[in-house]
């Protein structure tokens, strides 16, 4: 089965990749944060993995920078739940305009892992892969 674990916990963690997605499209910053854990680990293919909440939020203001439109959708294929810990798939569209005056739609594919902390679930670790479009928008110097 593509989702299981407790009703409650598949919502809040549905909710959680919502407001994450709200965050981005508005480039706001402190909320965008406040979707990860303390320890959260980011990593793109283009970046050494990024460690911690504080460092992710500064690495993601300054690539949402090469950005100034910026509109992400995404959505849980699958979702598993263990206790305090869940994994799950999302997948990705992003309608994006560089600084470049490039603009195009970015699919991709995060495998996320969560972590409840009290009643709040947070991202502890992010992987990113892009499916396409990323060559559309970005030439090989602003990766």
């Amino acid at each position: 089965m593509a989702f299981y674990g407790p009703l409650e916990d598949r919502i809040l963690i549905q909710e959680l990749v919502a407001t994450y997605g709200d965050a981005v499209s508005r480039r706001n910053k402190i909320d965008f944060a406040n979707t990860w854990d303390m320890e959260g680990i980011w990593h793109l293919p283009w970046l050494d993995p990024v460690i911690g909440r504080d460092a992710i939020a500064d690495v993601w203001e300054l690539q949402i920078a090469n950005y100034p439109f910026h509109n992400f959708s995404g959505y849980l294929g699958s979702l598993e739940i263990n206790g305090s810990h869940a994994k799950g798939r999302l997948w990705t569209s992003e309608l994006v305009e560089s600084t470049a005056g490039r603009s195009g739609v970015v699919t991709g594919l995060y495998h996320d892992e969560f972590v409840k902390r009290g009643d709040h679930w947070l991202f502890a670790r992010k992987t990113f892969t892009p499916l396409h479009g990323m060559d559309a928008i970005v030439k090989e110097d602003e990766a």
